[in-house]
């Protein structure tokens, strides 16, 4: 499994891929990435597409939790698109989105890139609120 990214800094953006199988520990690996690279804040675009999940429903509730805590620190979670074409995939990351809502960490999932990529560009613009995701 491999997850590799480009940060786009002057748009504070960074556009992420996971390909194969993802697990707990790949995901946390990334995350601490990000924070090394005090990309934390920037909107995300998590391509999944091309992977496939080993996490449980503890291991969702481990990743809110760690958002939960950077949120309480002052650390501020940018919004993170993730797009993914499997049912499994798309629903856990639903799960995800969902509990990151109390956790001030905006999520939303999408089954294409496009609305994806339109979402995170209306996050970002003050005063307007994000389109539905699909």
């Amino acid at each position: 499994m491999a997850i590799t990214y480009t940060l786009d800094r002057p748009r504070r953006r960074m556009y992420t891929r996971a390909e194969g199988v993802m697990t707990l520990a790949e995901i946390e690996a990334h995350l601490e990435v990000e924070e090394t690279d005090r990309a934390l804040g920037f909107a995300e675009l998590f391509d999944a597409r091309d992977t496939t999940l080993d996490l449980t429903t503890s291991d969702v509730r481990r990743l809110v939790e760690r958002a939960r805590k950077l949120h309480a620190a002052g650390i501020v979670v940018g919004p993170t698109a993730i797009v993914a074409n499997s049912d499994v995939v798309f629903g856990m990351a639903r799960m995800y989105a969902m509990l990151s809502e109390f956790v001030h960490a905006p999520v939303e999932v999408f089954r294409e890139v496009e609305p994806a990529l339109a979402w995170l560009d209306a996050y970002v613009t003050p005063g307007t609120p994000p389109p539905g995701a699909g």
